[in-house]
Parts: C-alpha cells; structure tokens; sequence
C-alpha cells in the first residue's frame, strides 16, 4: 500500500490534535509525534489548506482541528498530507505498463484498492481517537460489492 511517510505523519499529526482537543503548537506536535519540524510545517500549511485543520499565529497560535474528529476521514487526512490513496501503482492514472489494460490481475488489485479507500473513508480520527481497539474489520468481499455496513 501506498502511505508514504508524509501521509502518516499527517495522520498521527491530525491524530494528535484530536486526542489534545485544544491549539497546539508546532513544536509540540514535532516532539510528540517525532516528526521532523520542518517536515511537520509543511504538513501542517497542507492540512490546514484541506480545512482539516486551523492555524493561529502569534504567541498563543497553534493548530487545531477545524471540524470535530468525527466529521474528518482518515482517507482525507492522509490525502491532504500527501497524495490520494493509491494502493499499487500499477492501477494508478499514468501507468506506463506495457501491459495496462490487459492484466487480468490488474482488475483485482483495482477492487483491492478500492475496498481499501472506502474503509479508510468510513474511519474518522474519532474512530482511532476514541476505539481503536473496536474498529470495524476489513472485509474486502463486501467492499467490492458494495454491500459494507
């Protein structure tokens, strides 16, 4: 699966923002998260731009989360901090396989991928604040056919 590391600091950024509950300063999310700071920045300035999260400057500024944790998707969060879902790159637009289009594989990793975005669109950060030992298993067979609960 393609999550790169910006996409999972995003996450465990937006993740930590969400257990806090309050404006948290860049540094802090840095230290905690032991994600390098200027790395940190950057996701921030893209989470923010995705309305995931908001920034307030000055002395008592920090980051917070612009909506409650329940209304963010963990697919979203991940998106905004690097790139949409991609699970293989061989379904991804642009592929430039000689054999795209033709690999019966291909339609099977296509489903897999789908299941797996759909999921991650289902979890929110209240989800993995709140339950994470409870979250909803995987079922691919029911992605596929669109028969999720």
């Amino acid at each position: 699966m393609i999550i790169t590391s910006k996409s999972d600091y995003g996450l465990r950024a937006a993740l930590y923002l969400a257990t806090r509950g309050e404006r948290v300063r860049l540094r802090e999310i840095s230290q905690s998260q032991h994600i390098p700071e200027s790395v940190c920045s950057h996701i921030m300035r893209k989470l923010v731009a995705a309305d995931i999260v908001d920034s307030v400057a000055g002395p008592a500024g920090g980051y917070i989360l612009a909506r409650a944790p329940g209304e963010i998707a963990v697919a979203s969060v991940l998106a905004a901090a690097d790139r949409d879902i991609c699970v293989f790159r061989c379904v991804e637009d642009g592929c430039k396989c000689d054999l795209d289009g033709k690999c019966a594989f291909q339609v099977v990793l296509k489903g897999f991928g789908a299941g797996i975005a759909q999921y991650l669109e289902k979890l929110s950060l209240a989800d993995l604040k709140d339950q994470p030992e409870k979250l909803p298993e995987f079922d691919l067979p029911a992605m596929a056919s669109g028969k999720a609960s």
